[in-house]
């Protein structure tokens, strides 16, 4: 089992395990999980893992955060839980989080190759610019139509993502949005003769140029493409439709008719009545925000460079990247994404200056990573790593970041593409007229915002804030951890669970239980004790961490065949018992009741040494625990 594999069942286990997940999504560095019952999860022993930058509820869905390579996780437990197939019976969310859900859902998936267009026109921009290609050559011909094909189709993507989101066949939404975008019905819907025309003299004037069976069809003049709003609703509404279908249409004929009829249905309603409300919605969004912009520019930069990076920590900045994207794909300009650019530059630089300052080896690896996925625009590590632990430093980044806003609206500087970090510095060239000015702006801007945080968090930096590994970590004297209970005694690695035999969650041994009570293996305090009680975590006096697991997926059962004697929080010594165990209950239900004791906090260890005896009684000396210090305690003599 790989460790991606391991660290997903360790997810899994921790959330409440596979049946507890409805549907679980991912952006660039987080999962997403919508679970049938949050009380089940175990967010602090998430937050303790080494592979898990943090662990949060928000936006109404549980959210692990774990780098660029979560996609990779994903996929994982995707694998293990079916969680693309999001059941009829989730959580019913409203307002606002259901709005930032639908929006990750919808919007998250397409980043990728937004960015990538982004770069395209960028890098056109500057041949045309120095003059290495013409407009008319059939090199800019083709990466022109590589650049503006996805913001073209872009209602046939978004008709995927969509559809997705809202549990309908996908193809069903692809074959919507692609008939929105499809040349026919813009040649044939606006012609140079409209048959007359409703609203004439207010805003909504729309021209109607042909009807559907006499209804007039208010198709806009510059057709659906470049939209994002109006397959959103269209998609939700085919939803809806697919949905009834599936409940009378017989289920020999609904594999060929449940798509022709939700197809049959919706789109004639899309096209006569959600795309032009939605369509119209769309401008007033956009006119809306720019007017809020334009009355008052350099507030609304503040507070936007501001509050950018806390709505990132919660997953809610989606929200604002939408009505950037929509301006992008409508009018091919945007000023919402410029006033957040310099955000990762200021979270850059707080990591920057705790590079230099700190005298924690740990710390100084964790920073060169946590740099480079800051200059391309990933700044969870430099968050959750380095500026979020100590609250000033966080601070800092923000200022910083709401000083580069307000410097880029003070020039009324545009965004032409969509591309963050030091990729995205082509999305300020204009490439209509191939100014550079906002490029100019934009660099001017980063460096000032970078200056700013570092300096505040350089010259501000105290040594009792620093993270200095000789002091992080207790100093764990010599000591032995006792058999919890009596059986067989194995290596770790010989477990049928692949997650503790993969030493993932650290050092250990199993024990092929022979006895029905499991006591205390050290003296110390209870720290975990998992729903069912088939684990629990003691953290002894001298500061081991001691996992002690109960058979193989025990969770399942739900605290049958398990007695729990202690809470967490509770005192134990040495001996103690923590929970009686009926074995023979579980192995009948086709469990297998090895019992593994894991130390979690394996690396503040030089080395862990198990008895070479397979017997082992209960109390009975099981593993030797030798710290790094190479000091003997307590009077016992250590041979290396």
């Amino acid at each position: 089992m790989g460790n991606y594999q391991a660290l997903s069942k360790f997810i899994l286990e921790n959330v409440g395990g596979k049946e507890n997940v409805l549907s679980v999504t991912h952006c660039m560095t987080r999962l997403r999980f919508t679970l049938k019952d949050d009380s089940k999860v175990n967010e602090d022993i998430l937050k303790k893992s080494s592979e898990i930058m943090t662990a949060q509820f928000a936006g109404g869905r549980f959210q692990v955060v774990i780098g660029t390579h979560v996609s990779d996780v994903y996929n994982e437990i995707q694998g293990v839980t079916g969680a693309d197939k999001t059941e009829e019976a989730e959580v019913k969310k409203t307002g606002l989080n259901r709005l930032i859900e639908i929006i990750t859902k919808v919007i998250t998936p397409v980043l990728g190759i937004l960015t990538a267009s982004g770069l395209l026109q960028g890098i056109l921009a500057l041949l045309t610019i120095t003059n290495v290609i013409d407009v008319n050559d059939g090199g800019y011909i083709v990466l022109h139509a590589m650049g503006q094909a996805v913001f073209y189709f872009l209602p046939v993507v978004l008709g995927y993502t969509s559809a997705k989101a809202f549990n309908l066949n996908p193809y069903v939404g692809m074959m919507l949005g692609a008939t929105l975008v499809i040349p026919e019905l813009m040649t044939n819907l606006v012609t140079d003769k409209a048959l007359y025309t409703l609203f004439d003299g207010t805003m909504f004037s729309t021209p109607v140029y042909n009807t559907f069976f006499g209804i007039p069809i208010l198709f806009p003049p510059n057709g659906y493409q470049y939209t994002v709003i109006p397959v959103i609703f269209i998609t939700f509404l085919g939803a809806k439709v697919e949905k009834i279908l599936k409940k009378i249409v017989p289920p020999l004929l609904a594999h060929n008719l449940n798509s022709f009829l939700t197809i049959l249905i919706t789109f004639p309603l899309a096209i006569l009545i959600i795309g032009p409300v939605t369509n119209v919605l769309s401008s007033l969004i956009s006119a809306g925000v720019s007017g809020l912009y334009e009355v008052s520019p350099v507030i609304t930069s503040v507070v936007v460079g501001l509050l950018y990076q806390p709505l990132v920590i919660f997953g809610l900045h989606w929200p604002m990247s939408a009505i950037g994207i929509n301006n992008l794909a409508q009018y091919g300009v945007d000023y919402i994404f410029p006033m957040s650019f310099t955000a990762s530059f200021a979270q850059t630089a707080v990591v920057l200056a705790v590079y230099l300052k700190t005298r924690s080896r740990n710390q100084k690896a964790l920073a060169i990573p946590a740099m480079i996925s800051g200059m391309f625009c990933i700044i969870e590590p430099a968050i959750y790593g380095f500026s979020l632990p100590v609250k000033k430093r966080f601070a800092f980044s923000m200022i910083g970041g709401a000083v580069g806003s307000l410097i880029i609206s003070i020039f009324s500087v545009k965004m032409y593409a969509f591309a963050f970090g030091v990729l995205g510095f082509v999305s300020f060239i204009n490439p209509v007229n191939s100014s550079l000015g906002g490029l100019y702006v934009a660099i001017f801007a980063t460096i000032v915002t970078m200056a700013v945080s570092f300096s505040l968090t350089f010259f501000t930096f105290k040594s009792s804030e620093d993270v200095v590994d000789e002091e992080t970590k207790p100093l764990i004297k010599q000591q032995e951890v006792l058999a919890p209970i009596a059986g067989t005694m194995q290596p770790i690695s010989s477990s049928a669970d692949e997650t503790f035999a993969s030493k993932t969650m650290g050092e250990g041994v199993v024990i092929f239980p022979t006895g029905s009570k499991v006591v205390a293996p050290g003296a110390g305090v209870v720290t975990t004790v998992f729903p069912g009680g088939h684990a629990l975590g003691i953290t002894t006096e001298n500061g081991t961490e001691i996992l002690i697991h109960i058979g193989i997926d025990t969770v399942e059962l739900n605290g049958e065949g398990f007695d729990v004697q202690v809470e967490v929080g509770s005192k134990v010594k040495q001996g103690q018992t923590l929970v009686n165990v009926d074995f023979e209950a579980i192995e009948n239900k086709g469990y297998k009741s090895e019992v593994l004791v894991v130390i979690l906090n394996t690396d503040d260890f030089l080395d862990i040494i198990s008895e070479e005896k397979t017997t082992v009684k209960q109390g009975g000396k099981m593993l030797t625990l030798i710290p790094f210090n190479g000091k003997a305690t307590n009077d016992m003599e250590v041979s290396y």
